[in-house]
Formats: structure tokens, C-alpha cells, sequence
């Protein structure tokens, strides 16, 4: 098959991108760097280098694939991007590229709250969904993870500093993580084999508190406490570090709906979801380690 994929060489497509090119597939993978392409072709592949703002460049790229693999990209925090916005404007480059181009099969990178209104800035990536979702006699798949295991190290300098583990969500409410590996294993099997119709996919690697998270940690020797911030400051202090007003609020929400956990995981639980292998102390090792050599 001709698979074209967004994300360049990001966390989860070079964990599967090698996988589709050992199984014989003509593999194009759009970067939007030019740095990228000597890595991206060394691995088998073609790179395409372009924005995923540009329509044009979309329909050329998507153009004779049997499938193409989405997800929501680009976007700086730090330099005040508006992700809701940013979802409506790639959910219309998107939507025009898949149809100009005549692509029939979609894999489609969202993430669970996309399906719930209360769910803050994650349900900005109903905009996505809805649109493709939209296009008649297009398979799509909206493969839905919870909390990145990565997000977790942006406590980092907060456990060095003073040994206290900052959070909106109560230590003993359980959230939901993943691991990019977990991820790309259905991404492989999404785009390798694409169901019919409109569909979705939950993917979880473990279920933890950040009471386990900081048992994790300390079985490797990291000790810290917890102490519970208000969501109004978290979202203050974002904005003064550069975020939208409007992403700082969706995290604020995100924060809310969070500390009801059984209502936010409603969907997900509904379903078969896929249950992946890297648990809570996995990545608790790999963090202990950047830990131990930035201290």
C-alpha cells in the first residue's frame, strides 16, 4: 500500500513507521523540516516537506495514497497558540485535502474528550473528527489516548527544586496514561488494516494516581509530597508564561473534569478499549533516570 503520515519522526511514528516498511509498503511521511529528510529516508522512506496549513501541499502529498494517518501538529504552547482555533483551521485542511485527493482510508490521531463538551481543551479535537467524520465513503478511525507518560516531566523541575509533586486532581483520583509504544501498536494495525465506517479506538498503557505515581518514583528513588493547587492559579500562572487565554482555560477545564473520574472515562470504558504494556513503573524508571542526571 502508499501510506502517507503527519507527525514527521515524533514520538509514536518512529515507533511504528519501521514496522510498515519491513511489511513492503511505499511509506511517504510528511515533515516539516527539511533537518528531517536524511533521518526519514534512511529509515526506507519518503519525505514530503511542507505545512500542514497549506491545503495544496496536503492534496499533493495525501494524492494516490490508500492511506493517510492524522493528527493535530504544530502548535507552541509557549508562544501563545490558540489550540481551539488551531483545531478549527487544520479540521478544514484536512477534511479539503482527504477530498480533493480521493483518499478512502484515514487514521486519525485525537484523543479521549473529544466526544465530551466538558472536557476542556481536549474536546477541541472534536473539530477534527467531526469534519472527517463528515466525508461519505472515507473509512476513518479516531484513535483516542489518554495522558501522555511525557507530561509527567514537567514536574520535573518541581521535584528537584523543593521534593513536591504539584497537581489540580486529587492524589487518590485515578487518570489515565500512555506511552507512545502502546500508541503506535494500534496505529500499525489501524493503517495496516482500516475498518469500514466511522470508528474509534481508546488506547491506555496503566491506570495510576499520582499517589502511585509517587510510589513509583520513590521504588527508584525519587521522594516527594503532594500538595493539591487550585485550578484558578494553574491557569493564571500558564497565562503569564505565554499561553492563549483561551488554552489556559481549556486546561483549567481539562483540570475540573479530571477530578471526576468516572464521568470523564465514561466513553472510554464503554468500550474494548486497548489496554497497552508500558505500566506507571516503566516510565517511572526512564524518569528517575533523567532525573538522577539533571540533579
Amino acid at each position: 500500500m502508499k501510506i502517507t503520515v503527519l507527525g514527521s519522526l515524533g514520538n509514536i511514528n518512529r515507533n511504528y513507521l519501521p514496522r510498515l516498511i519491513a511489511d513492503g509498503h511505499d511509506v511517504t511521511v510528511i515533515t516539516s523540516s527539511t533537518d528531517r529528510i536524511a533521518d526519514i529516508e534512511a529509515l526506507g522512506a519518503k519525505a514530503a516537506v511542507g505545512s500542514n496549513r497549506d491545503v495544496d501541499f496536503l492534496t499533493k502529498a495525501f494524492a494516490g495514497s490508500d492511506v493517510v494517518y492524522l493528527m493535530i501538529s504544530g502548535i507552541n504552547f509557549a508562544t501563545g497558540t490558540d489550540m481551539w482555533q488551531t483545531a478549527i483551521e487544520l479540521s478544514e485542511h484536512y477534511k479539503t485535502a482527504v477530498l480533493n485527493s480521493g483518499v478512502k482510508n484515514v487514521i486519525n490521531l485525537s484523543s479521549v474528550g473529544a466526544d465530551n463538551p466538558n472536557a476542556g481543551i481536549l474536546y477541541s479535537y472534536h473539530f477534527v473528527e467531526d469534519a472527517l467524520n463528515s466525508l461519505e465513503g472515507v473509512n476513518v478511525v479516531h484513535i483516542r489516548p489518554v495522558g501522555f507518560y511525557s507530561n509527567l516531566f514537567a514536574d520535573m523541575q518541581s521535584l528537584k527544586a523543593q521534593r513536591i509533586l504539584f497537581s489540580p486532581i486529587s492524589a487518590d483520583v485515578p487518570q489515565g496514561w500512555v506511552s507512545p509504544v502502546d500508541i503506535a501498536d494500534v496505529a500499525y494495525a489501524l493503517i495496516s488494516h482500516t475498518p469500514a465506517g466511522k470508528s474509534t479506538k481508546f488506547v491506555v498503557s496503566d491506570w495510576a494516581t499520582s499517589n502511585d505515581w509517587l510510589n513509583a518514583l520513590a521504588e527508584n528513588d525519587v521522594e516527594a509530597k503532594f500538595q493539591q493547587i487550585p485550578v484558578e492559579a494553574l491557569a493564571e500562572n500558564m497565562k503569564k508564561i505565554g499561553f492563549h487565554e483561551n488554552t489556559a482555560n481549556g486546561f483549567a477545564q481539562l483540570y475540573r473534569a479530571g477530578e471526576n473520574a468516572d464521568e470523564f472515562y465514561a466513553s472510554l470504558h464503554a468500550t474494548d478499549y486497548h489496554l497497552g504494556k508500558v505500566k506507571i513503573g516503566d516510565f517511572a524508571k526512564v524518569f528517575a533516570d533523567v532525573y538522577k542526571k539533571s540533579v
